[in-house]
């Protein structure tokens, strides 16, 4: 995924001040330059990224997030090590911790779960054992924070193996759209519960796979680990249809839909031995706690992250945010689009707009067309930023987005 280099403004937006609730600590390590694995993986961090946002709004929580990601400056044990120890949590505050990567086990495992390998790729090694992790002790360290809701989940040890296409639904293939009904599967998975929930892609001493497809055109496409492809269709699938499922029956059918995809891959002496994941629940029901979840709300400025990359892809979606979000003043809406285009590089910048599978192209356009047609949008909620590409003077010329409507 290439960085985002832009030169940093002043956003001078005009919005009503936004009301800070309980928090969402969204914290991802993701191998997305691994020479082998790296698109697979940058596909599952742009997903989740989105998933997060559409949880956040959902529930009325302020979204925090934490991504590590890239170089191996960033994606590595110490960044871990002090992510874990510095994280501090309110009674009612959620944490979900994501990692996509290659995993390993050690002979004498204590626990089902695998550890995360927290380096790039081979050459980045400088004391192996040092840069594994254990998944569970994750868990266990968050869980210490006393957080109300621990989610872990990880998709470990990606061997890139020939997929095959599955089709989707056409919910995935267009913008977010957060309803009433879609709010609610959020709030029963997220809001009236407490606990915690650890899960991994497969079992112990089995392997992991990336799903890949194969176009009409010829072309092989990155649909990231076939756990989390899983995962994110089975929960918008039930968020599609306005359907609370528990976190139990989520995860059995994530299991259920891993296994099926990955039904052709064999062991080591060729028998069928489909991927299994696993979890470990501890997830009971709770009085939710008092907030306003009323999804009709101006945008919130951003919460600064860990990363300048995230922080500046942030600032930019929440400018757009305050183009296209009718709860911002309709004057206000044109005013705000001078400042939006700032970041672009003028006529040439092109603006394209995907699905909630991260590949369907929902339209493709200029970006002064593009911001003319977020102020004259209805029931839009915000713009979400999943990637972007620069010219020298670090002004962007491509930019690809999602967008968050409500009903």
């Amino acid at each position: 995924m290439k960085k985002l280099i832009i030169t940093t403004f002043t956003l001078l937006l005009i919005a009503p001040t936004a009301i800070v609730g309980q928090t969402l600590h969204a914290i991802i390590f993701a191998n997305t330059h691994n020479s082998s694995i790296g698109e697979s993986v940058a596909v599952d961090f742009e997903r989740m990224g989105v998933e997060m946002k559409a949880m956040a709004k959902s529930i009325g929580y302020t979204l925090k997030r934490y991504n590590y990601y890239g170089s191996p400056e960033n994606f590595n044990h110490n960044n871990l090590e002090q992510v874990l120890t510095n994280l501090s949590c309110a009674p009612n505050d959620i944490v979900f911790f994501y990692y996509s990567g290659h995993g390993s086990r050690a002979m004498n495992e204590k626990t089902k779960f695998p550890e995360m390998c927290l380096f790039v790729n081979d050459e980045n090694y400088y004391n192996t054992s040092q840069q594994l992790y254990p998944l569970y002790n994750v868990y266990s360290r968050i869980r210490q924070k006393n957080p109300r809701l621990t989610i872990v989940i990880g998709d470990l040890c990606n061997k890139t193996m020939e997929g095959f296409y599955r089709e989707e639904e056409s919910s995935s293939k267009g913008a977010t759209i957060l309803s009433k009904g879609t709010c609610d599967v959020y709030k029963n998975l997220f809001l009236n519960v407490q606990g915690g929930l650890i899960a991994a892609s497969s079992e112990p001493k089995e392997t992991s796979v990336c799903y890949v497809v194969t176009g009409n055109d010829g072309k092989k496409q990155q649909l990231g680990g076939y756990f989390t492809y899983s995962f994110l269709g089975v929960l918008q699938h039930y968020v599609s249809k306005n359907q609370n499922v528990s976190w139990e029956s989520l995860m059995d059918n994530t299991i259920a839909v891993t296994r099926d995809l990955t039904r052709g891959k064999k062991d080591d002496y060729g028998n069928p031995h489909p991927q299994t994941p696993i979890y470990k629940s501890e997830i009971i029901l709770a009085q939710p706690p008092s907030n306003t979840t009323n999804i009709n709300t101006p945008p919130q400025a951003p919460t600064p992250s860990n990363d300048v990359t995230t922080n500046q892809l942030d600032d930019l979606a929440y400018s757009l945010s305050m183009v296209c979000n009718q709860n911002v003043a309709k004057i206000d809406r044109v005013r705000n689009i001078p400042k939006a285009k700032k970041y672009f590089d003028g006529t040439s910048a092109r603006v394209q707009v995907v699905g909630c599978n991260n590949r369907t192209i929902v339209n493709t356009c200029s970006a002064e067309s593009y911001l003319n047609y977020l102020s004259m949008a209805t029931k839009m909620d915000q713009v979400v930023v999943m990637d972007t590409k620069t010219n020298g003077s670090g002004k962007v010329t491509y930019m690809k987005v999602h967008e968050i409507h409500y009903q």
